[in-house]
């Protein structure tokens, strides 16, 4: 499971691209910690490293500690963490992801930030009836790579941001061409609306 390289956004200059390296077992722990959460899985892999940082020296890791095949999974981290990361994983003998992998296995709900674990009905957007409708979405690949930055920047769910983006959006952001059309529509619709008149398909 890999995810497609990417270029690092101009605001992330004082982050470091990582991959996580995660195994089958701790990629679901991730997974589920964040849809429990609602939080992105990047957010949620930041505050369990600063947790393990937290909590000192852990004691040697075993150096082949992967279960199963290694699960890909980039996400943009604070270079200053990085480097703490980095510098507690040399500390007990092994490289960041072997460091995180156990972080992860010995994590529990209890540690995680209590905002998150009293998350208030409007935040957990998809189990209340504060929003009625729900569509299915799909992005192109740089569509989904900013949705996915712009989720772990401001530690919201992919939906919150999408809402947010709609809620500002106005008719003039949208491209000419779509412009174009909906006065064809228009028009066309006008023309069938006019007493007597029978408007057929284009030839």
């Amino acid at each position: 499971m890999t995810a497609a390289p990417e270029d690092p956004p101009p605001a992330s200059r004082a982050r470091v691209r990582m991959d996580a390296r995660l195994d089958a077992v701790t990629r679901r722990k991730v997974d589920d910690l964040a849809t429990r959460f609602h939080q992105p899985r990047a957010a949620v892999l930041c505050h369990i490293m600063h947790w393990g940082l937290s909590r000192g020296s852990t004691g040697p890791l075993d150096h082949d500690d992967v279960q199963g095949p290694v699960c890909h999974l980039y996400l943009y981290v604070a270079s200053a963490l990085h480097a703490r990361v980095e510098k507690a994983a040399t500390a007990v003998g092994v490289k960041a992801s072997p460091w995180l992998r156990h972080m992860v296995r010995r994590v529990t709900l209890q540690d995680f930030p209590t905002g998150w674990q009293e998350a208030t009905p409007y935040e957990r957007s998809h189990e209340s009836r504060t929003y009625g409708k729900r569509f299915m979405l799909r992005f192109d690949a740089p569509t989904g790579k900013k949705l996915e930055r712009l989720s772990t920047h401001f530690h919201r769910p992919a939906a919150a941001v999408i809402r947010q983006l709609v809620a500002q959006a106005n008719i003039d952001a949208f491209p000419k061409s779509w412009h174009l059309r909906a006065a064809e529509r228009q028009g066309e619709q006008a023309r069938r609306d006019e007493p007597g008149r029978t408007v057929g398909p284009k030839p």
